[in-house]
This record gives C-alpha cells, structure tokens and sequence, in this order.
C-alpha cells in the first residue's frame, strides 16, 4: 500500500523553525494538553508582544518617533518606557493564563522554597534548575519572573526627572535579553511560522497552492502566511478612538511596520526572482512597492500623531489592513487571472463561510470512507477492505491540502494519529489480533470524524444551510471510483 501523504503545510512550518523545531514539538505537546480555553490565541498574542517589544525597542525601526521632534539625545523617554511597561504587563497577565493552576502552584512554591534555604550550594542549585527551562511550563514562569522584576524596575525608574535616551536602550536591552534567552517562547521571525496558529482559513487559496509548482509553492504560501499573520495582528489595534489609546497599541502598530518592511525584502529579494514567468516576477515586485510606499506614508503621516490623536490608532490600522488584504488579492490575480473578479474580493477569499462549508462535506465523506473500511474488515472481505483504506489514503492527501488546515489546532491530534496509523499499517493485516485492532482503530476515527462534523455543523456560519448530502456522495464515490 502506499505511503500516506505528509501535511505539505507541516513540512513547511518545521523547515522554517531551523535547530528550534525540537523545543516548539515539545511546546505543541504542552499546549495541547493545556486545559485552557483558546489558548492558542493567547500563545498566539503572547509571542505577539514579545515581538512588538523587540521592535519597539529599536527607535530607529519603529516609526512612532517623529523624525521633525528634538534630537533622540535631548529626548525624554519616559512615554516610551510607559508605553514597554504596559506591553510588559499584558504579557505577565497571558503567561498567568496560560500556566494551568497546578504547574503555576508548584512553580510558585518552588520560588518560595528557594527563598528560604540557608544553603548557598543548595539555592544555587535549584536556582540554576529552574534557569535550565527543561519544560514549557518552567520556561514560561521564568520569563514572567522576569518581566514582573523589569517592571518594577520601570516603575521605579520613572519617578527620575529624565528618562534619557541611554536608560532607554538599557532597558530595551534587558528586555531583549530574557526574550532571546528563552528557550520555548521566543518570538517567531517573519518566515518562521507555528502550527499552532500560523495556517491559511481559505478554501479559495488552499486549492490555488495546491496547483502551484512544487519549486515555488513554498514560496507563495510564505508570502500568504506572512501578510495573513500581520492581518491577524491588527486585530489586536484598538478601533475605538472614543476612548484613550491603550499603549500596547503603540508598540504593535511598531511590530505590523517594522514586519511590513521585513516582507517587502521578501518580495523583492527571495520570491519574485524565483517566482517564475515574468508577470509573476512583475506582480511580486509590483507588491513589494506598493507595502514599502504606503508603509513609510503610514509611518510618516498617521504614526507620528498616535500621541495627539485619539482616532489615529484606528486609522493606522485601517490603512495597514486595506494595504495587507490588496496584497493578498494581488498575489492571487497574478496566480490566477480573473479568479478574485466581483465586490469584496478579499472577503471572498476569507469566506468563513465557505470555509465551514468545505470542511463539514469534507468530514462527512472522511467517517463515510472510514465506515466502509470498518465493515468489510468485520465481514473479513480483506480485497474490499483494502480497495476502501486505498481511497482512504487518497482522500487524506486532499484532506491534508484544504481542510486539514481549517480544522481547530485541538483537533489535529486525532487527524494526526490516524494518519500515522495509516503509514505503518501492514497490509495485509495478518491475524485476527491486528484485524480487529485496525477496526477499533477505524471505529474510534468514526466517531472523532463524526463528532467535529456535528460541531462544525452548529457553528453560525452555517446556520440556515442544510447539508448537501448529494454533492458529498458524489465526492465519495469519486475517491471510492478512483481505486477500483
């Protein structure tokens, strides 16, 4: 039997994590068995702030400084660091939540412990324990251990007349220093991506890439996942000028600007001369200009009034958003000329809707095919059996490619182990013991398949759309045609 095809989606993400690809599995593990309510969007906003204050230290790069102000020297930054400390505080408050009760209790009185001990050999050793982060759950005390200490630090340092410009950078540095050093949270990079929130919710876009060649498929899905990841961003940007600006926003808006100008020396300098035909290779470079152009007027024109202006956060943020969902339309007209024509066309591209749609069909034959391997393995016809669990591995490489990827992260686990059943199983199974081992394991599937489509099919995207029973037969039968 053939080999189950691999997640082109996972080999991508684990070949842009370099040497760390073994702490972020580990990390994965963690995560999902975190009992935590959205917790990949926490983590999600989490490595987020780490980011945005790694940018926003750098004055240079951060373009919330008004060039036409006094000289950084004379400058007092205080507002600055006001704006680090706030950044410092939300993200004490998400690693709180995502430590479960328990890791955080016995952490804590470990801390606790350590204070009390008279021995300085023994002290030092548990000290240099918890400073080795063998876990998640120790990387992630640490790190808010740390910032707890930068911000009382901060607080105390603002009580100074002047917060001059070499304060400042000594403090962004320490900030920086227990951001690179940790070993399970470090930010991610532009084209370093995660499972556990970097994916592309588009049925449109999925089924493009998969017609892209193999020698620059890569290349486009790092383009996509990026300009989606500085989407998912902004929506961390307060829209409501009515009110005062939070100043996390600041430093966000510094992160979408400094990542913005990050991907246009992607563009430029890595897709479009690999990119292909010359319109392709016109198209990247086309978007390249365009996200520098309007960048620099963004930073020139709106971010420099973020202090004078309630409403120009909001605006920052628009204008960040129309110029990233241009460039998604773009990329895809130039893949695929007339495909984005009509209103809306990024909405059309994002449909959730559709998304929904896709997905639920796509489970429904999923727990079909597995249910018909399942009988004919328990009425032992083997040659049937074998037929149905050869449609089973072609399905799965078209699962894979479009709605493996608008699955939730939580449910990648199930979908992950059978895959891999899949990829080991002997054929024929030989003996009643693995026989009836592989239809309990397609039972158990079944169900789990069975279980997100009924979910899926509650979600409010779908509500008042009844199930196109017919067109996913005909998707069945298909794939069950196909290995006759």
């Amino acid at each position: 039997m053939s080999r189950v095809p691999r997640d082109f989606y996972e080999d991508l993400v684990r070949t842009s994590q370099g040497n760390r690809a073994g702490f972020l599995s580990e990390r994965e593990r963690w995560l999902r068995a975190l009992p935590v309510e959205a917790r990949e969007e926490l983590l999600f906003e989490f490595e987020m702030l780490l980011r945005s204050v790694e940018r926003y230290v750098h004055l240079h790069d951060n373009g919330v400084i008004d060039p036409q102000d006094k000289p950084l020297v004379t400058r007092d930054f205080r507002e600055e660091l006001k704006d680090v400390r706030a950044t410092l505080s939300q993200a004490i408050r998400l690693a709180r939540h995502l430590l479960d009760p328990d890791s955080d209790q016995k952490l804590q009185f470990r801390r606790y412990v350590e204070t009390q001990l008279a021995d300085d050999n023994m002290r030092r050793s548990r000290i240099e324990g918890e400073l080795d982060q063998e876990t998640p759950q120790e990387s992630l005390f640490v790190l808010r251990q740390s910032f707890e200490s930068l911000r009382n630090l901060i607080d105390h340092l603002l009580q100074l007349p002047v917060c001059g410009l070499s304060l400042f950078n000594d403090v962004g540095n320490l900030v920086l220093r227990e951001i690179v050093l940790n070993r399970y949270f470090r930010p991610f990079r532009l084209n370093e991506f995660r499972l556990e929130y970097d994916r592309l919710r588009s049925v449109r876009l999925l089924a493009l890439l998969s017609t892209v060649p193999t020698e620059t498929r890569p290349l486009f899905t790092t383009a996509y996942l990026s300009l989606f990841r500085l989407l998912h961003c902004l929506a961390y940007v307060s829209q409501d000028s009515q009110g005062p600006i939070p100043r996390r926003v600041r430093v966000l808006l510094a992160l979408v600007r400094s990542e913005a100008l990050s991907l246009v020396g992607y563009l430029k300098n890595e897709l479009a001369p690999k990119a292909g035909p010359k319109p392709l290779q016109a198209a990247c470079l086309r978007a390249a200009r365009d996200i520098a152009r309007e960048t620099d007027r963004i930073a020139r024109d709106v971010l420099v009034e973020l202090d004078r202006d309630r409403a120009a956060a909001a605006r920052a943020s628009y204008a960040f958003t129309q110029l990233f969902q241009a460039q998604v339309v773009a990329l895809t007209e130039a893949l695929s000329p007339g495909s984005t024509s009509g209103e809306a066309p990024f909405e059309q591209l994002a449909s959730s809707m559709e998304a929904a749609e896709r997905l639920r069909k796509d489970l429904w034959v999923f727990s079909q095919l597995c249910r018909a391997a399942e009988g004919h393995l328990r009425n032992d016809d083997v040659t049937s059996a074998e037929a149905v669990i050869s449609s089973i591995v072609a399905f799965l490489g078209y699962f894979q490619d479009g709605s493996y990827q608008l699955l939730r992260y939580v449910d990648y686990e199930a979908f992950d182990r059978f895959s891999a059943l899949l990829t080991e199983l002997p054929w024929p199974p030989e003996g009643p013991a693995v026989r009836t081992r592989l239809i309990e394991d397609l039972r158990a599937f079944s169900m789990v398949l069975e279980n997100t489509f009924a979910a899926v099919s509650r979600r409010a995207q779908l509500r008042g759309f009844n199930f196109d029973r017919a067109e996913a037969e005909l998707l069945r039968d298909r794939f069950l045609a196909a290995t006759r």
